[in-house]
């Protein structure tokens, strides 16, 4: 008989980085495969601006959620359990409330506890009071930890009672194949500078600093498309103001939140990605990622395990963001090249794959 596995993740919508994790862990063939498993999706809010607000559908989702874990726990009866972790705010106390039930499951049955961390902030959320630290020791106490890179082992340099720590870089989709991808880049005019910005339209991610790029270098010949869903209606209403104002009309495209198709072709257009991100909790971007697989050389910030990912030759790492325009020149005069581009794809197949997460998400299990 094959190990029972119970997962407790976050599912789209809404679309971020864990939730597009989540779908593809829960639609793996072969975890399936080495596993009898059940799915149980984390669900709180329906888009991206109503993260972290509460309100009582909240609430009843949380009793709803806490209902089915112990209806799985009763009757599924996993050998291991796979839990998406949040750091702080409500969803961290709601996942202490919800740790109470394994905990207690532990006590009749030996299970192994997975705890997956798609974000960081830990170490700050511990540093604030003793009470969150006691609690996050509680919480943490005997389960594994799942990273996403040795980058982000130092988060938990002030918690002593976790079970191991493992390391799980994400992977994401390969939409070309390898003789579409030298195809495209037969036809790729690189003198065409295109700049792209894809990612939640959330300020502390970096979209108004290359907005304000777009104005210092509107007198060349640069387009910069921004892609993304709005989590404010202010910073929305801001975001298009300053195009009016600087009239940037002409080199400015804002496309929206773009999936499938449209964000194929928004890549294969693309001659450099540019992601000045500063959000607090930014661990493993999927949109680097992404553009790695397209042979699109990044710029980008020294923000979690964003150093992991981006090495010299594919990319140029700031970690002052007044340096951003000064090493925009940079990747344009260095990076936007055939031979970049070829490196940046084999980076993409040597380390970022789906196959590759399927193969290792396996493997921590195991």
């Amino acid at each position: 008989m094959k190990p029972k596995l119970l997962c407790i993740l976050h599912r789209s919508p809404p679309t971020h980085g864990a939730a597009k994790v989540g779908d593809f862990i829960s639609e793996s063939k072969k975890l399936n495969e080495k596993f009898d498993c059940q799915f149980i999706t984390i669900k709180s809010s329906n888009t991206i601006g109503n993260i972290g607000k509460i309100n009582f559908k909240k609430l009843y989702l949380v009793v709803k959620l806490y209902i089915k874990i112990f209806i799985a726990l009763i009757f599924f009866r996993p050998d291991k359990i796979y839990f998406t972790a949040s750091i702080n705010s409500i969803a961290f106390y709601r996942d202490i409330l919800l740790s109470t039930l394994w905990k207690c499951y532990k006590l009749f049955k030996k299970t192994d506890i997975y705890y997956h961390y798609h974000t960081k902030g830990i170490n700050k959320f511990v540093s604030v009071s003793k009470k969150n630290l006691k609690l996050t020791n509680f919480f943490l106490k005997d389960v594994n930890l799942i990273l996403l890179s040795p980058l982000l082992k130092d988060d938990f340099k002030k918690i002593d009672n976790y079970k191991n720590i493992l390391y799980l870089p994400n992977g994401v989709e390969n939409n070309l194949t390898n003789k579409e991808f030298i195809s495209y880049l037969e036809e790729k005019k690189f003198h065409n500078i295109n700049i792209l910005y894809l990612s939640n339209m959330i300020k502390s991610k970096g979209y108004f600093e290359i907005l304000k790029l777009a104005n210092l270098f509107k007198n060349k010949k640069y387009h910069f498309h921004f892609a993304g869903g709005w989590q404010d209606k202010e910073d929305e209403k801001e975001f298009f103001k300053y195009i009016k104002k600087n009239n940037l009309e002409k080199i400015v495209t804002f496309h929206g939140f773009v999936n499938g198709e449209q964000k194929r072709k928004l890549f294969i257009d693309t001659s450099l990605f540019v992601f000045p991100t500063r959000y607090k909790n930014e661990a493993f971007p999927l949109t680097i990622l992404e553009s790695l697989s397209y042979g699109v050389p990044i710029l980008s910030t020294n923000e979690g395990s964003i150093p992991f990912i981006v090495d010299e030759k594919s990319g140029i790492i700031v970690s002052n963001l007044n340096d951003l325009s000064i090493e925009l020149d940079n990747a344009i005069d260095n990076l936007i090249n055939k031979k970049t581009s070829i490196y940046c794809r084999k980076r993409y197949l040597k380390n970022f794959t789906l196959d590759k997460f399927e193969n290792n998400l396996v493997e921590v299990f195991k």
